[in-house]
């Protein structure tokens, strides 16, 4: 009898085992990549940003803001940002095509103390990025 439940026992556990390893294993297929938030450097869409005398952090800010707004934004909506003491706006405009491109005009507002720069563009999107204009 012992030997009996020593069976079950060990039958059970062997179960609990193979379970643990299946769904380890599936848990692998089931997981979703996501972009980690605000650690990748985009590069900047508008050429004002470079221009703009911004610490590097408010940059990437200004940046972010650019590709939300492009990507993302309604037009006319702004999408503000704020980075020490920087902090601005970009509002995108309608979405249209040029060929097989989806591309974006935008105003960037950027004010740093006093001072207040705006920058008028248009970027086209390739991918996941958007490229200005010339």
């Amino acid at each position: 009898m012992l030997i009996v439940a020593v069976d079950v026992v060990m039958l059970r556990l062997a179960r609990i085992v193979s379970l643990i390893v299946v769904a380890s294993v599936l848990s692998g297929c089931l997981s979703s990549r996501q972009a980690p938030q605000g650690s990748e450097s985009r590069p900047p869409v508008s050429q004002g940003l470079s221009g703009a005398g911004l610490p590097a952090r408010a940059q990437q800010v200004a940046s972010d803001a650019e590709y939300q707004a492009l990507q993302f934004g309604r037009v006319g909506q702004p999408v503000p940002w704020s980075s020490g003491n920087a902090s601005g706006q970009v509002v995108p405009t309608q979405l249209y095509r040029v060929g097989s491109q989806d591309c974006r005009g935008f105003t960037h507002t950027i004010t740093t103390g006093s001072e207040t720069v705006r920058h008028v563009g248009s970027a086209c999107r390739s991918g996941d990025e958007w490229t200005p204009v010339a």
